[in-house]
């Protein structure tokens, strides 16, 4: 692996061996074997797939064009490293790609976790990328309930992995998928929870709140755009709940 920005000194040898653990809990062999040409990289549905590991070629993680590290043939990471993280390649590469039906449930959280305080400790090093508030994830086996109906509301969930039921007095009126921001309305009202959202699987969940979104709104324009678009969806699920009737 080449790190392409200040790093920790022992910051390598922690994704050596995540690499590993995360490697020894799924099957020896692949679920499916990617030939990516060059610059298509970011076109497959690697959102799919729980780990990659390098075959052949190079292909590195990058935030807003700035390049982070390059994989080498052997290293692995998760194949979605998030919606801010972008895949990027100089030329073909060949992948090896496991789902996450190939691991245990009780595994899934820890991998993800794992892979993800990677890239948190990497930015907290960095001098060219400044970091963001060190978010609170969270894990939630499928049936637990993310967020309860009639709660206070002092924080708001961005979805990373999995989807979750959301539901208004025991009916479902919607699905949240990844990249979602639940329980943002009553967040910005200052009112008590609206639905109820409960994991339909597996997921995982950062954690904000109140005074940290709004300094994460001033200063990411992306993130703007993520809360205008969970507004409309959210409207959008209220008008379908009047059509209903």
């Amino acid at each position: 692996m080449l790190v392409l920005i200040k790093h920790d000194s022992d910051w390598l040898n922690s994704v050596q061996t995540q690499q590993m653990y995360a490697l020894k809990h799924f099957s020896t062999k692949p679920d499916q074997i990617l030939s990516v040409k060059r610059n298509e990289i970011n076109r497959q549905r690697l959102e799919d797939w729980a780990i990659i590991r390098v075959v052949n070629g190079m292909i590195g993680l990058a935030v807003d064009g700035d390049r982070l590290l390059m994989l080498d043939p052997g290293d692995c990471w998760l194949g979605y490293p998030g919606s801010l993280i972008d895949w990027y390649q100089d030329g073909a590469v060949t992948l090896e790609a496991w789902h996450w039906s190939s691991v245990p449930s009780k595994t899934v959280a820890l991998v993800i976790h794992s892979f993800n305080d990677l890239l948190i400790k990497l930015f907290q090093h960095n001098t060219q990328i400044p970091p963001d508030p060190t978010p609170g994830f969270e894990f939630f086996q499928s049936g637990e309930v993310i967020i309860k109906e009639g709660e206070a509301a002092d924080s708001v969930y961005t979805l990373v992995h999995g989807k979750a039921k959301v539901q208004v007095g025991g009916v479902q009126v919607g699905v949240a998928k990844e990249n979602e921001i639940l329980g943002l309305q009553a967040m910005l009202l200052h009112s008590n929870r609206t639905a109820t959202v409960i994991a339909d699987g597996p997921c995982s969940a950062v954690r904000v709140d109140y005074d940290k979104f709004r300094s994460l709104i001033e200063t990411r324009s992306d993130l703007v755009f993520v809360t205008m678009e969970t507004m409309a969806q959210q409207i959008d699920r209220a008008n379908k709940r009047i059509t209903d009737k």
